[in-house]
Order: structure tokens, then sequence, then C-alpha cells
């Protein structure tokens, strides 16, 4: 027939585990010190990736809409506004799409681990 193997009780192993640690006092910073060690051998390579140009078209200055001919009357001044939100939403659209290629180069780009 087969024994059972017996488990050790949980008090003999701590028990055991404390005597290792007072018979061997040099073996545990030992230990972590060549544990420590192993980390400092990996290296770090970065590849060169290709610069995206911003396109010309996204780098022109924003000019507002000129104001209309005087004398500057209610409805004038209406549809100058409707120029002017214009102006502004192609401007804006234009800085997305800096900061769309902006956040695709941070993201293509190594980062140091420092």
């Amino acid at each position: 027939m087969r024994k059972k193997q017996m488990r050790r009780p949980v008090r003999t192993v701590r028990s055991s585990l404390k005597r290792s640690c007072k018979l061997n006092p040099v073996l545990w910073p030992l230990s972590l010190m060549l544990l420590l060690s192993s980390c400092s051998t990996t290296t770090t390579q970065y590849v060169k990736t290709p610069v995206t140009p911003i396109p010309a078209s996204l780098l022109q200055p924003c000019q507002p809409s000129p104001p209309p001919n005087d004398p500057l009357t209610y409805g004038a001044s209406v549809l100058w506004n409707e120029l002017l939100l214009t102006d502004l939403q192609s401007c804006n659209s234009q800085i997305d799409g800096i900061k769309k290629i902006e956040t695709a180069r941070d993201s293509n780009s190594p980062r140091n681990s420092y």
C-alpha cells in the first residue's frame, strides 16, 4: 500500500524559516544583491524613426476676415460674425491636425525610463 504524504504543520515551516534567517544572516543580503545587480545588464536600444513633416497647409497663419465697408450696420455685423466664426473653425481644425501629428510622433518615439 501507498503511504500518504504528511504535510508539515505551518508552525514548523515558520520556525524553520526563522531558524534559517538566524543561522544565515549573510545569505539574505547576498541574494538580494545578486537579484538587484542582475537588472543592470539590460541595454536600451533606440531606433530612429522617420519624422512626419507637418504639411504647409497646417502651418499657414490664420487671418480673420476684414470688417465690412463703412458704415457697420447690424445686418453687416451679423454676416461678419459668421465669417469670423468660420475663420475660427478653420484655425481650430489646423491646430487639431497639428496635435494629431504630434501625438503620433510621441507615440512612436522611444521614451527614457529615467
